[in-house]
């Protein structure tokens, strides 16, 4: 982790993301929903970071304006340059309500693209194609996990059967 200093309000300390070590983070338990969507019809940066989101299901029907998409680019742009960032900062530069801010957080957080240490927030990764390597690399361990006990189960078909 770099030693790069922190998006900080007025009259605050700067704070170093190596000082996040010590914080848990949050993403033990997610839930990834996978949608067909549509690809971008142009090769706009804003578009395609939508889709992502759209992809992974965060899109609510009150969200018309995609705010999670601008929210999920708020946190991935602040991790591309080593800052972690709060939600207090999000809603403002938004121009969201905290509550509003808080709920997509929340959807982003549960699809795993996002992390939380303390009040910060950051993506899992400093590229997008790290962030979709490391919710594949999960569902390959949890798919794993599924198997051993699927096949478990199977093996264990006979002697069920046999007491009934």
């Amino acid at each position: 982790m770099s030693n790069e200093l922190i998006v900080k309000k007025e009259g605050q300390l700067p704070l170093l993301k190596s000082q996040l070590k010590g914080i848990e983070h949050r993403r033990s338990q997610f839930k990834v929903t996978i949608r067909k969507v549509e690809l971008p019809k142009n090769n706009d940066f804003n578009e395609k970071i939508a889709w992502i989101c759209s992809t992974f299901g965060i899109f609510e029907n009150i969200d018309k304006n995609k705010n999670a998409a601008s929210i999920f680019k708020e946190i991935f742009l602040a991790t591309t340059t080593g800052q972690v960032i709060t939600s207090t900062v999000i809603a403002e530069r938004l121009g969201l309500s905290r509550g509003a801010t808080i709920n997509h957080l929340n959807n982003l957080l549960k699809s795993g693209l996002i992390e939380k240490g303390g009040k910060y927030y950051f993506a899992r990764s400093k590229t997008i194609e790290g962030i979709i390597n490391e919710i594949e690399d999960d569902l390959i361990h949890i798919f794993s996990r599924m198997k051993r006990i699927a096949k478990e189960i199977d093996q264990d078909l006979p002697k069920v059967i046999q007491m009934k």
